[in-house]
This record gives C-alpha cells, structure tokens and sequence, in this order.
C-alpha cells in the first residue's frame, strides 16, 4: 500500500459524512430572518503586515485590487441567502472597520458594532460581551465567521448549504454546527519511512484530518453558555474550551467543505492566492 493509499484510508477512519436533506424556501427564510452573523473583525492582523511593508492596517478593511473587501464578500454572501442582521466585533483599527462598512445600508444589511472588551478576551470573550452589550439577541440564531476565512468558487450558497445542515443537526439535539474542509494539503514533500528506508514519496499530499474553517453554527439554546463559560478578564477562544464540552456532550455537528476553495489569508502567501481568485467586485 502506498502512501496516498494509506492517507485515503486515515480519511476514511477519521472522517465520515453524510448528505443533508435540503429543507423549504419558507423553512430557510424562517431561519435567516431569526439569524444574526457575527462578523470576527478586531484582530491585530499582525502577520498580514507583510502585504503592505510599514503599515498597519485591519485587514478585513483592507480593500483589494478588485475595490472589495474580504469583510464586504462574506456580509453578501449570507445577505444573498437571506441573513440580514450582522454585528462585528471590533477592537483594532475598529475605525476602519465601521467606516468602510457604516450602518450597512449600502450593501442592503443591518450592522451594528461591539467593541471588545479591555483587554481583549478572545472570541469566547468578544461573543459574550457581545450578548451582554444587547448586540446579539439569545433568541437568534448565531453564526460567527472570520472574514479573512474566505470561501471562494463554491457553486451555489455555501451559507444555506452549511445552514440546512445545521438545521439538521439541532433536529437531532445538536447545539453547535462547526463547517470543516476535509484536509489540508501539507506543504512539503510528504514521505513513507519504513525503518528508516524512505519507500514512497508524494509532493505536497493532502493531509485528511478535518479542519475548522472559521464559521461556526449555533443554536439559541447554547447561548447562555458564553455567559458560564467565558471570563471576560481572561482570552480565551470557543473553539478550545466549548467545542470539546460539546464534543463529550455529543452536541457538536459538522458539516464538510466540499466544493470551493478556502483560505485562510493571514500572510503574504495566502493573500496572493486570493487575489489570483477574486472576481471582478460585485455592485451592490
């Protein structure tokens, strides 16, 4: 067995799938009228510093050569689906965030700001707050998506695609819906070493371990969890204290990345693959 044989077979043991029904237009819209979408926009964008030598900059408000921003392409996507209701939680460079993005008006969509707590606390963190501030209301449904996370060339609505799964899910009791990419292509020269005789090479293999995206699902029910579980003196991120509580519970959902492409534009490399991507930017 070689070793794309061999990684075939650790993606099947540690990833299996299953097709989500699809649901109404009346179910969908029910949803996405009671959905509000945190927008992750107040980070350092330290490691981006390399796109612009000497400056400092919010990345998500950094405009592209096609006059986007990555901000602006995931707000019109969910608007598209029919999510209106948006909330970005801010702290670095939040002027340039809400000037480039306003009320919302101009792209169709209702946005509101939530400044992060000081110092900040996170993601786990900025939620809670978020919540207790009135930006988020525990009846919604909640999406939290990082911006620089950007899905492109995906045929279709990935948002109701990962939405009509994670209405499957709570119908099954589950709280949370994490979106995955299946693997990720490893960045080197991947070999197979049998007491020390290397016996198979492959360039760049796709390593098969599901990865999180950057979007995540929530039902309205775990809301209140943000409240126990997140100190707001401390950072903490939800992906590594709620994820695993839910994962243990049995609570957490998953839905795979497909079609499309994902990256995650934190440095130069990754922001010079999207724009070998982008489309001419989009009027409204």
């Amino acid at each position: 067995m070689n070793l794309q044989d061999k990684l075939d077979q650790l993606a099947d043991h540690i990833g299996s799938f299953k097709d989500t029904p699809k649901i109404s237009d009346d179910e969908w819209l029910k949803f996405a009228e009671n959905t509000t979408v945190a927008l992750m926009a107040g980070g350092e964008s330290s490691r981006f510093a390399a796109v612009l030598p000497g400056e400092k900059m919010q990345k998500n408000a950094h405009e592209l050569p096609n006059g986007d921003t990555m901000i602006e392409m995931a707000i019109r996507q969910y608007r598209d689906a029919g999510i209106k209701k948006f909330v970005a939680l801010v702290y670095h460079s939040a002027f340039a965030v809400e000037q480039r993005l306003g009320d919302g008006s101009s792209l169709g969509v209702s946005i509101t700001y939530s400044q992060d707590p000081e110092p900040p606390a996170g993601k786990g963190g900025a939620i809670r707050h978020a919540i207790e501030q009135g930006f988020i209301t525990e009846s919604d449904n909640l999406i939290v998506c990082n911006p620089d996370d950007v899905i492109i060339n995906f045929p279709g609505s990935y948002v109701r695609d990962f939405g009509e799964a994670h209405i499957d899910g709570t119908r099954q009791g589950m709280l949370a819906t994490a979106v995955l990419a299946k693997g990720q292509p490893y960045a080197a020269t991947g070999m197979m070493v049998q007491d020390n005789k290397v016996i198979d090479t492959t360039m760049y293999p796709l390593i098969p371990v599901p990865a999180h995206v950057g979007i995540t699902f929530f039902a309205p029910e775990i809301l209140p969890r943000f409240r126990e579980l997140f100190d707001l003196t401390k950072k903490n991120d939800f992906e590594n204290i709620l994820f695993p509580l839910l994962a243990q519970e049995g609570k957490l959902w998953s839905v795979p990345l497909t079609e499309g492409t994902w990256i995650a534009v934190n440095d130069l490399k990754s922001y010079n693959q999207l724009i070998q991507l982008l489309p001419n930017k989009e009027t409204t």
